[in-house]
């Protein structure tokens, strides 16, 4: 969404041609949010604080309705919030446009079928 509201054009290509083999559990390696507790020092709560903000974050540039600025600082958490006015969304397009263009239903919290992505049709 970011890109996009940013100018930048979405393309889906019709075959993949590079994946991403999501298992460093299974190799061993660390994955991302232990390694934030380790680095940090504060242990499994404190990713999951550090989670549940992140998620807040993005409901509110998506347009959760129950993400709004108001409830965000009534709830005291403003800071969620901190530069969001450089780290948000783009002026050349808007957000409306795009959750237009990707069919995502806030009220019911649906995603419907996206022609353009998963048949590979054009705009």
């Amino acid at each position: 969404m970011r890109a996009w509201t940013n100018g930048w054009d979405i393309y889906a290509p019709r075959k993949n041609l590079i994946a991403h083999q999501y298992r460093p559990g299974r190799m061993g390696l660390p994955k991302f949010w232990g390694s934030v507790g380790r680095t940090y020092g504060r242990g499994r709560a404190f990713y999951h604080k550090i989670q549940d903000e992140v998620i807040e974050r993005v409901k509110h540039m998506v347009g959760y309705p129950e993400s709004t600025r108001e409830i965000i600082e009534a709830q005291h958490n403003a800071h969620v919030l901190t530069e969001i006015e450089h780290y948000g969304l783009g002026q050349v397009r808007s957000r409306e446009a795009f959750i237009d263009l990707v069919k995502i239903d806030m009220v019911n919290k649906q995603c419907h079928n996206l022609k353009w992505c998963n048949q590979g049709e054009l705009l």
